[in-house]
């Protein structure tokens, strides 16, 4: 009996070893209070995709040795095998196989005496308890009232904070106000993909906030490549329009005539034309000029008129003009 216990241990690490021999990426995940029907929605979805299987630790960890020098750094995964544990192996990459396993993730009720693994915060609302039942909400220390016949929570409440121990009152309050706070899941603790042994936070993250990241970092480096004059497929035709455009600008500034600078130029001579010919006298100009000027002054608005300094002013910005100039004689002897 003993040998054929040997025998059979022996049969599931070589199985172990070839399964993890011939994958891309090779996960070992936490199963610990995964319910039965999740853990078979899991593997109707990974069917064909991926295998799991649930093994005991050291026979992993035997598994692991076996294989260790032929698969690079596969040695990586021992220290994150703890718990009840699924070894998992995939040609699917590793952040694709976490995003599946989260997909089925549920939420579960805080049990009395669990440690809890984040805070427990009780929202703020009107909640399906009947108001019979407010006193026992109360002996929990969440704040509430009766509302409409129902209990409503009268702000966002901590019951419990992480790491903290649940109470019996407090548990049963959260269960009556159907508080979840305990997600399940298939929970990968760390992954192997070609060489590199992935952890949990850095499986677990956000595509649309990763792809928001992407772009945000893409403008800014069009922007710089912009800015600096560094051509590129993408800054190219922004360089080039920034360059057309300069060219333009300084060639109507220098009055170079060309055919898309030349009615600028012209436009810009008129007004100049227009600005020193209304310093002339009226019987200076001929009927059309004096037109023309009159419509460009009744077009421009007249500016506010300027206060005229009083005496006292303007005898105390001569006092500090002359004092100035006393001051830069000193300097100069």
């Amino acid at each position: 009996m003993v040998r054929e216990n040997i025998l059979k241990k022996q049969k599931i690490v070589e199985e172990l070893a070839e399964m993890i021999t011939g994958a891309k990426t090779v996960a070992v995940a936490s199963i610990d209070r995964v319910p039965a029907d999740m853990m078979q929605k899991v593997r109707r979805e990974l069917s064909g995709k991926a295998k799991i299987r649930v093994v005991k630790n050291r026979l992993l960890l035997r598994a692991l040795e076996k294989v260790k020098g032929k698969i690079p750094n596969i040695e990586g995964l021992e220290e994150h095998i703890n718990g009840q544990t699924a070894v998992i192996v995939t040609d699917m990459d590793p952040f694709k196989l976490f995003k599946t396993l989260k997909e089925f993730r549920q939420y579960a009720p805080v049990k009395a005496g669990q440690v809890a693994p984040v805070d427990i915060v009780v929202p703020k609302g009107i909640t399906p308890v009947p108001a019979p039942m407010i006193a026992e909400i109360k002996a929990a220390g969440i704040p509430s009232k009766v509302t409409k016949g129902f209990v409503e929570v009268t702000e966002d409440y901590v019951a419990v904070r992480a790491g903290e121990v649940v109470p019996h009152t407090i548990a049963d309050a959260l269960m009556k106000l159907d508080v979840r706070p305990i997600e399940v899941m298939v929970r990968i603790n760390a992954a192997w993909h070609d060489g590199i042994v992935f952890l949990r936070d850095v499986l677990d993250v956000s595509v649309e906030k990763v792809l928001e990241d992407l772009r945000t970092a893409a403008a800014q480096a069009l922007n710089l490549a912009v800015n600096v004059g560094y051509p590129t497929a993408e800054s190219i035709k922004i360089l080039i329009a920034k360059a057309a455009a300069e060219a333009r600008n300084l060639s109507i500034n220098a009055g170079y005539v060309t055919k898309d600078t030349a009615p600028q130029i012209l436009a810009k001579a008129r007004a100049q034309a227009l600005a020193l010919a209304s310093k002339l006298p009226p019987e200076a100009l001929d009927e059309s000029t004096r037109a023309l000027v009159s419509a460009t002054s009744a077009a421009t608005p007249t500016p506010a008129p300027v206060e005229e300094k009083k005496e006292e002013e303007q005898e105390e910005e001569e006092k500090s003009e002359e004092d100035a100039a006393a001051g830069l004689a000193s300097l100069f002897g």
